[in-house]
């Protein structure tokens, strides 16, 4: 039976989704804990590889489960045997040919930034602080030309082993959370390795007046990652929602 679940993490102790041999992942606690309940190896695909230090509200996940499985249970079970920063917030049945990572049409991410001359306690290893002189409104006046099909060369690590830099972005924004407290939130048909983080690092550059910083169109059009900015820390980074 194929399974679809929905899942959250706090990706702050993990090397990341992917399995790597001697650390610790996302992927491998919840294939160790299906091997428990079913005392089988079943292997987890997931939507996209969220990076080491990154976060989900609503990763998605596909395996095959046993047929006697109650899948709209499972769910329980499975956290029973998860360690605390991960849990699984919902299962149910998927059609045989589901793939959590092909089936996937958006992926939606959010990036959590506030404004401080000092790092609030309660916010370290969840929020970027950011001086609180930048001009949150120049980040936002950058960010609709990125909106639409692109070739995103300057917004990718140079780790990457990809050759097709085009990607279509659905919707880029700044939500306001409160008087100090905002979100990048981006989505998009698929993301290139570090994507987000470096759009974040850019805008921050670009609403902080930087010397030698492009306009966010100058950045885009260049497909030179040297002409974008640093790429911001991963733990503010959440991966919020799949649409399939």
């Amino acid at each position: 039976m194929k399974i679809k679940a929905t899942i959250s993490y706090d990706g702050t102790s993990f090397c990341g989704w992917q399995k790597q041999p001697g650390k610790r992942s996302v992927q491998k606690e919840i294939e160790n804990a299906l091997l428990v309940l079913f005392d089988q190896k079943i292997e987890v695909n997931a939507s996209g590889r969220t990076d080491a230090g990154v976060h989900a509200l609503g990763q998605v996940i596909s395996f095959d489960a046993p047929d006697q499985v109650s899948p709209n249970n499972l769910y329980r079970n499975l956290n029973a045997h998860l360690p605390e920063d991960i849990r699984v917030l919902k299962t149910e049945k998927a059609d045989d040919d589901f793939d959590a990572r092909f089936s996937a049409k958006t992926k939606t991410y959010v990036y959590k930034f506030y404004l401080s001359r000092y790092e609030h306690p309660l916010k370290r290893g969840r929020e970027w602080r950011i001086n609180d002189n930048i001009n949150v409104d120049l980040m936002i006046k950058n960010l609709p030309c990125l909106v639409g099909e692109h070739d995103f060369s300057s917004f990718v690590s140079k780790k990457s082993g990809k050759t097709n830099f085009v990607r279509k972005v659905t919707s880029a924004k700044i939500n306001k959370i409160s008087d100090f407290e905002y979100e990048l939130e981006i989505s998009a048909n698929g993301f290139l390795y570090n994507m987000v983080r470096i759009i974040m690092g850019t805008l921050v550059d670009i609403g902080a007046g930087r010397g030698g910083v492009s306009k966010m169109q100058e950045i885009l059009e260049a497909k030179n990652r040297a002409r974008a900015g640093k790429t911001a820390p991963p733990y503010a980074l959440y991966l919020k929602s799949v649409v399939y």
